[in-house]
């Protein structure tokens, strides 16, 4: 923990300068990126929110669009509404938007770090958190996962406060955590997560409580907390969940209830890659979870992980053998918010894929630990010179290899693996690369420039047609006139395809460009115009009778997956 007021004072600047160059960088890099599959179902749904509301429920779409009434508009109402103020591209605004909350993400596990260790422990969780590709690469274009764990992550800090404060509670306490926790589950029902820490922490406050006084008042001490601190907290967190969330406002006592019950029997039933083997999402496997974490944390963030356990640990184990429970709350509250939802996938094996997709919001916390550690270790070296700064320098290297592989991912960080699975090129058949079509962009633009470089005659007028697996318009998006979206495959002179469960492999064609980061290849443009001219039982592959837009494995018809 950073000691004297100078030093506090400099570590508080150096906070406030980074967050400026992350909001910068940000700003530079927001465009580069691609649109994903679920973007076009979020860009509707955003349209339908604001028509309800400007109508004031007279148009009712946002009731029953796809099935994305089950999630609040926390997010992407305010999107919708800054589109109609931004002079940006529909996804170029919604791309910002999403980064910049995933900056936020990252300001809030700076503070969660900050609150249990000094600034510059939060200083090194949001380096950290933005030098894991799994958050950093998502944040551009996951309208979803990026907002929830944002607001996972502040709804904790809240919760940590809260807390941390009990029982003397002050109102900007209680209407931080309902404002935090609201706008969560705004996003996604799914932030009853936090309620459950916040309930095991109550728990265990009382628990304390009974230490250092009488069982009875403990429990009476809780019960004051409850009614007069937790329960205000809750009715502002339901009330601003239900205000962004038409479908839920039809029945606010019922309607989020059975949310939760239908995600938590969700039935989508997808093949999933793990360590080479295909696996269904129906029936994964204890260590799905974990190994995927694994492989696609950073290894540094892994190296610290067990000495900022080991550090909260002992704070809680201080904390108990001094009836302190200031120094308790927040390291058993950042523990719990790392270990709970791995215990959660053990026990209830949720339906998961797309890696650690669904579990974004776990990494802003292991960044706060394993920040922790760093920083302790930093403490307890700070008598040895030698010693720390040679942990110094080998920080600063990690992060700056880790910042050259980063820029050579770009756009496409989020398929970033570590060297436990042979990095990009050794993961790739094995786990899950572009499962969301980011790389189309590029795969668009090779193709551009191929059509371009080839000149057109009068023989070939008009435009081509090309077919897209999965969800065409995270490739039409970037179409110029001269491409069209083929209606078939028998009219396509151009396939675009992910290399995902041999979704480049359904129809035949010559590859004439290939979109690759660091051995892997994510994307593929055959050419079938040659096919096109042969009689139509030669087109396609054995799997030619599908439909265009059936093309992806596991996919339904239209192409997304939202849960």
């Amino acid at each position: 923990m950073t000691g004297t007021a100078p030093e506090h004072r400099r570590w508080v600047v150096i906070n406030a300068t980074s967050a400026i160059v992350a909001i910068l960088l940000v700003c530079t890099i927001f465009a580069d990126f691609g649109v994903t599959w679920d973007e076009p179902y979020h860009e509707a749904y955003g349209s339908h929110l604001l028509d309800y509301y400007a109508t004031l429920g007279s148009v009712r779409d946002a009731l029953s669009y796809h099935n994305l009434w089950l999630y609040g508009g926390a997010f992407d109402l305010p999107v919708a509404i800054i589109k109609r103020i931004v002079p940006l591209g529909s996804y170029e605004t919604a791309h910002l938007a999403s980064a910049l909350t995933g900056l936020m993400g990252a300001f809030g596990a700076a503070r969660i770090a900050g609150l249990i260790s000094g600034p510059r422990a939060g200083w090194i969780a949001g380096i950290l958190l933005l030098a894991t590709p799994s958050w950093f690469g998502h944040m551009f274009f996951n309208p979803k996962d990026i907002p929830f764990g944002a607001g996972m992550t502040w709804t904790l800090y809240y919760a940590i406060c809260f807390l941390r404060d009990a029982p003397n509670v002050g109102r900007r306490g209680v209407v931080g955590l309902g404002v935090a926790l609201g706008l969560t589950l705004g996003v996604r029902i799914s932030g009853v997560f936090a309620l459950i820490y916040i309930a095991l922490g109550v728990a265990a406050w009382i628990a304390w409580r009974s230490r250092v006084a009488t069982a009875r008042s403990a429990v009476i001490d809780g019960l004051l907390l409850g009614t007069t601190r937790l329960l205000p907290a809750l009715a502002i967190a339901y009330c601003a969940m239900v205000a962004v969330w038409p479908w839920a406002q039809q029945s606010p006592i019922i309607r989020p209830f059975q949310a939760l019950t239908t995600f938590a029997n969700s039935p989508w039933d997808l093949d999933v890659l793990l360590a080479g083997k295909v696996v269904n999402s129906l029936h994964l496997p204890v260590s799905y979870l974990p190994i995927y974490f694994a492989v696609k944390l950073p290894e540094f963030i892994i190296a610290f992980l067990p000495l900022g356990a080991w550090a909260m640990f002992g704070r809680i184990s201080a904390g108990w053998r001094l009836s302190d429970w200031r120094l308790i709350a927040p390291a058993m509250m950042l523990v719990l918010a790392v270990a709970f939802p791995f215990l959660f996938f053990a026990a209830f094996r949720p339906v998961t894929y797309d890696g650690i997709r669904h579990f974004l919001f776990v990494l802003p916390p292991i960044a706060a630990v394993a920040a922790c550690g760093i920083d302790g270790a930093l403490s307890r070296l700070a008598p040895m010179p030698y010693f720390a700064r040679t942990l110094r320098i080998a920080l600063g290297g990690a992060l700056a290899w880790q910042a050259v592989v980063m820029v050579r991912l770009h756009p496409d960080q989020y398929v970033y693996y570590n060297a436990l699975a042979g990095g990009v090129g050794g993961a790739a058949g094995r786990y899950e690369l572009d499962y969301w079509g980011n790389s189309y962009r590029e795969a668009v633009e090779r193709l551009v420039e191929l059509v371009a470089s080839e000149g057109r005659g009068e023989a070939n007028s008009g435009p081509y047609r090309v077919m897209v697996c999965s969800a065409g318009t995270s490739a039409a998006y970037f179409f110029p006139p001269s491409l069209n979206l083929a209606r078939s495959e028998y009219e396509a002179d151009f396939y675009i395809a992910s290399t995902r469960l041999g979704c480049d492999e359904e129809y035949d064609g010559d590859i004439i460009a290939a979109v690759r980061r660091d051995g892997a290849t994510l994307s593929v443009v055959k050419d079938r115009r040659g096919l096109r001219a042969s009689a139509p039982e030669r087109l396609g592959s054995r799997l030619a009778h599908r439909a265009p837009e059936r093309q992806h494995p596991g996919l339904p018809a239209a192409g997304g997956r939202t849960p």
